[in-house]
């Protein structure tokens, strides 16, 4: 039973689901188009823009008065702008993605961190990621026709996506609940904090490889499947797959297993992951992995969303904890994605994604050893005392 917040937050987050599909469609095409070089450039400037424009948010609050609807209508609304001016641009299409993700998920952030109790975050996240997926298997559909019935022709994709922020611009922020403003204090004292460091090796499990792992589902997919379309058939399957598996084990996740959920869903990280390396062998198996990895990902992402919010649970105000947190996991990002690149120079497409597919595995099996610590500290209700 979704709950009032829920209910007045669903336009946001489902509009929010829908928009995100653009990140695998242009990454694909950006990998199809320009190749591996350009690709990795329009993932760093995406992630750079994601950070830039959280920061700036929160910098610039209290001086604009700015509201979580006035990050989410800027966050629609300079995608639009880009998507129908300048589609034919990676980099300032980037730029339209990054400037999406930082303000929509900063207003998101500040939002949960405000109104909800730590026991409500877990039917929470269930609840939402059903809402997430469903959006976003409408709107991969959706675009999917779109490329079908005009010959695979990038602009279709862009003009689809144009629309929809342009309603979501207007639609997503109607129902938002009120809050202060957003606006940072002292973010440094939140770095000083004993607490702080403990934080670190999770950060940059859980988000230093999001770069490299976006450039290699992007090269997966041009290797497997070669049609842009062909992709969006695919993750349309894989979504419906995907939403089946939230369906069938909706409700049964709640704060006292943690573990078990985040255990299983850790499992099936590693099989999609090491399924996606396979692929340069038996392009099939790419369709295998994109079914796993829809299967488990929602209860990977729910898991990994607990933990954020549980992060945060540090001492100083909400502001300077997210635009701490979004520097540093910036700085992970960059130094992974940065490193990969550098470390493959003149590798053959196939050896770069079996060595990439091999370290996101590696890193999704550390990442459920040092969560499992978190979280097993809130099963037995011990909070440490240097993360309060």
């Amino acid at each position: 039973m979704s709950t009032p917040l829920e209910r007045r937050l669903l336009p946001f987050i489902v509009c929010q689901g829908a928009f995100s599909t653009l990140i695998g469609f242009a990454g694909v095409l950006v990998f199809a188009q320009r190749g591996w070089t350009l690709a990795v450039v329009f993932t760093a400037v995406m992630l750079t823009a994601t950070m830039v424009c959280i920061v700036g948010a929160f910098a610039l609050g209290r001086r604009w008065s700015l509201q979580p609807v006035h990050l989410i209508r800027a966050g629609f609304l300079l995608p639009a702008l880009v998507l129908l001016l300048a589609q034919d641009e990676p980099l300032w299409l980037a730029v339209a993605i990054g400037a999406f993700i930082g303000l929509t998920w900063g207003a998101r952030l500040w939002l949960e961190l405000s109104l909800l109790a730590d026991a409500d975050r877990d039917p929470y996240a269930a609840h939402t990621t059903v809402w997430t997926v469903f959006a976003g298997l409408c709107a991969t559909l959706t675009v999917t026709l779109f490329l079908s019935m005009t010959g695979e022709r990038a602009a279709a994709v862009y003009a689809s996506y144009a629309a929809l922020a342009l309603v979501a611009a207007v639609w997503a922020p109607r129902r938002l609940p009120s809050t202060p403003a957003i606006h940072w204090e002292r973010p440094m004292a939140v770095v000083r904090q004993p607490g702080f460091a403990r934080c670190l090796p999770l950060y940059g499990l859980e988000s230093g490889l999001m770069g490299v792992g976006m450039v290699l589902g992007a090269s997966g997919a041009v290797q497997a499947l070669g049609v842009v379309s062909h992709y969006g058939w695919t993750a349309s399957a894989a979504t419906v797959f995907g939403g089946l598996a939230l369906f069938a084990l909706r409700g049964r996740r709640h704060a006292g297993n943690r573990l078990r959920w985040m255990a299983l869903a850790a499992v099936g990280m590693v099989a999609a992951h090491l399924l996606l390396g396979a692929s340069v062998w038996h392009p099939a198996l790419y369709v295998v992995h994109l079914l796993t990895l829809a299967a488990v990902q929602p209860f990977w992402a729910a898991s990994e969303q607990v933990l954020n919010q549980r992060l945060l649970d540090l001492e100083g105000a909400l502001a300077d904890r997210i635009v701490v947190r979004e520097v540093v996991l910036w700085a992970f990002r960059m130094l992974a994605l940065g490193g990969f690149w550098w470390s493959v120079q003149g590798w053959s497409p196939v050896r770069v994604l079996l060595l990439g597919a091999g370290l996101m595995a590696v890193a999704v099996v550390l990442e459920w050893m040092v969560g499992r610590a978190w979280l097993r500290r809130d099963e037995v209700g011990a909070i440490p005392d240097d993360a309060r």
